[in-house]
């Protein structure tokens, strides 16, 4: 038996701040990976541009599981939900976040596309991918508003603590 086995969920120990700082490397690794293939066109190349949707994605789903922690929602709770970033959407919580409605229903279009496995494993479907100026609009939403939140969230001034 491994460790892994036999000690908590990989994730499951893990804070906010931690599930937040590592999000915030999966947005890095997806931006610098679409500057890498800026200017190549789609229709040459359109699996090169998996890898940065794949960091995306889980950036995003990172944000979110981030948020959601913080507002109470077990790591179990959330695994439950797979890569689904519609299930996530459903929360009443994440209305805090005040995510454009055009943001929400792209997390539930990705979902319903299977973005996630599709970006993993699925060379043939790379069609059926969101366009990427919609993919890092939401990326940069979800990062804005979810980092935004945590951080006057967690902020007390010092006169009043």
């Amino acid at each position: 038996m491994s460790s892994t086995e036999s000690g908590p969920y990989p994730g499951a120990e893990a804070s906010v701040w931690q599930i937040l700082g590592l999000a915030h490397e999966y947005y890095n690794a997806a931006m610098t990976l679409f500057q890498k293939v800026e200017g190549v066109p789609q229709t040459v190349a359109p699996l090169s541009r998996a890898p940065a949707r794949l960091c995306a994605i889980h950036a995003i789903e990172l944000y979110l599981n981030a948020f959601l922690m913080h507002e109470g929602v077990s790591p179990a709770e959330i695994r439950r939900k797979n890569h689904s970033l519609a299930k996530r959407s459903e929360y009443e919580v994440i209305a805090k976040l005040k995510l454009r409605k055009r943001t929400t229903g792209h997390l539930i279009t990705m979902s319903e596309r299977r973005e996630y496995l599709v970006s993993r494993y699925g060379p043939e479907l790379v069609a059926t991918h969101s366009e990427l100026n919609r993919l890092t609009v939401t990326l940069v939403e979800v990062m804005t508003k979810v980092g935004n939140y945590l951080a006057s969230a967690t902020y007390t001034p010092s006169h009043l603590s």
